[in-house]
């Protein structure tokens, strides 16, 4: 059975790998959302393992892995306090650009722009959606 999982591994696209971690990544907002449905966070959580492994089986490039963990403390930091707009388009940007040369592989492994753009977006705008109007909610119902 491992053996069947490593080879099956071996196969898939940069681009796919990147498509199933945002999915991943999406399928957990919707748990975030709407929790107790279990099945939206487990099925995120396991796009995520699967799309990370799959991305894990190539060399990876350093400055794109800085960029988009600096995307991820952006999002993270405009999550704990009110920032301009600029900071989420700055944060978007950085994922957009890690994602688009993450991979230093031949072209099997190779994520293309579209994807990186697509991905980038969904991440970046989507989250800084979530949390602008998570805070306003929390500001409606008197909590912040």
């Amino acid at each position: 059975m491992t053996y069947l999982w490593v080879d099956a591994m071996q196969h898939v696209s940069g681009d796919a790998a990147l498509v199933l971690v945002t999915l991943g990544v999406v399928l957990i907002y919707v748990e975030l959302n709407r929790p107790g449905w279990i099945v939206s966070g487990s099925a995120g959580l396991l796009c995520v393992l699967l799309g990370v492994a799959a991305l894990a089986r190539w060399e990876l490039n350093p400055a794109a892995v800085g960029l988009v963990a600096i995307a991820i403390a952006l999002l993270l930091l405009d999550l704990a306090r009110r920032l301009q707009v600029t900071v989420s388009l700055a944060a978007t940007l950085a994922l957009v650009l890690g994602f688009a040369h993450l991979v230093l592989a031949p072209a099997a492994g190779r994520i293309h722009t579209a994807t990186a753009v697509g991905c980038g977006l969904t991440l970046g705008a989507g989250t800084s959606i979530l949390t602008r109007i998570a805070r306003r909610a929390r500001t409606n119902k008197g909590l912040d």
